[in-house]
């Protein structure tokens, strides 16, 4: 979540759900109805979709040509994936995904790539104005948002565009398996990303775009490239999901007719697109950007969202 220590907060934050913030609810709450009349017994927990495994490469490449690659790699506790690009062009050389860390042992992955991006998976991280900021706060600034955190290093971001920092913490193993493979890699912010995704997707107006996890979900929100609203919200249930993009989308004073909906993540499920597209007009997965090529039947390159757009973030 965004949140401000002092004055008043700028026209991108946001502060956690709770009984003291006063939202407008009808859309809401009418979305939630309806949608709990229609299965009267709704599972606690939606089950994950494991993903499949696979790869994908153009012709002409080769991993083992040196310092030509930039990498990007999604992991979490049950997935990963990797994107190959060259540095000055978009298009995608190379993937591959599958369960747990199995994409990191795949033989298209680069040997030695120019550089190396990575998030890791769950995250917790927040997004704070540079003037809220002092030394040895940072720790402190995601307890208010978060509550307990791990007792591990919180890392700093840059926001430039927003006067903004990105604080957030990654889980230990999985940096660990990254950084053995390769040591030069950069950690980013799963924030970050989505950020300058929602910012490159805007150009024809509002979009939000949702990045689907384990048992959370990651929103921004732009508008003709200004960020209005980036958060986290707990979601286990497909119902979450929607009341929680329907919540964002009020509270950017959007309307379900008028936001432009962009679905994926690592944990993302057919009922949770189902249901987006119920109560949006334009809800679609969030293919990779810019979308100008093909890739192969059954990918759903959607789920892989946080490896894509991270393109967005050193290019």
């Amino acid at each position: 979540m965004v949140s401000s220590a002092s004055g008043s907060a700028p026209s991108w934050a946001s502060c956690s759900p709770s009984p003291h913030c006063s939202w407008p609810t009808a859309t809401i709450a009418t979305g939630i109805r309806h949608y709990r009349k229609s299965d009267p017994h709704p599972s606690p927990i939606m089950p994950v979709e494991g993903p499949s495994s696979g790869a994908h490469r153009a012709r002409d490449y080769a991993p083992e040509r040196e310092r030509t690659y930039h990498v990007s790699i999604v992991i979490g506790p049950e997935v990963s994936a990797w994107v190959a690009r060259d540095m000055h062009d978009p298009q995608v050389l190379a993937l591959a995904w599958g369960a747990g860390a199995e994409a990191l042992h795949h033989p298209d992955l680069p040997q030695h790539p120019r550089s190396v991006t990575y998030v890791s998976l769950p995250q917790l991280s927040t997004l704070v104005p540079d003037g809220a900021i002092e030394p040895g706060t940072s720790a402190d600034h995601l307890k208010l948002v978060h509550g307990r955190i791990p007792a591990v290093a919180v890392r700093e971001q840059p926001v430039e565009p927003l006067g903004a920092q990105c604080l957030y913490v990654n889980e230990a193993e999985h940096e660990r398996r990254i950084l053995d493979r390769y040591a030069f890699a950069r950690s980013l912010p799963l924030q970050a990303v989505l950020v300058n995704s929602a910012r490159e997707r805007s150009e024809n107006g509002p979009v939000l775009v949702v990045h689907r996890g384990e048992e959370r979900i990651d929103v921004a929100i732009a508008d003709r490239n200004a960020l209005l609203l980036s958060a986290s919200y707990p979601a286990r249930t497909p119902s979450d999901v929607l009341y929680f993009c329907l919540l964002a989308t009020e509270q950017t004073e959007h309307s379900p007719t008028t936001m432009a909906v962009r679905m994926g993540g690592t944990h993302i499920t057919r009922a949770d697109r189902d249901l987006l597209s119920r109560y949006f007009s334009d809800a679609a997965p969030a293919w990779p950007w810019p979308q100008s090529q093909l890739f192969p039947a059954g990918m759903e390159p959607e789920r892989w969202l946080a490896a894509f757009d991270q393109f967005t973030c050193v290019s």
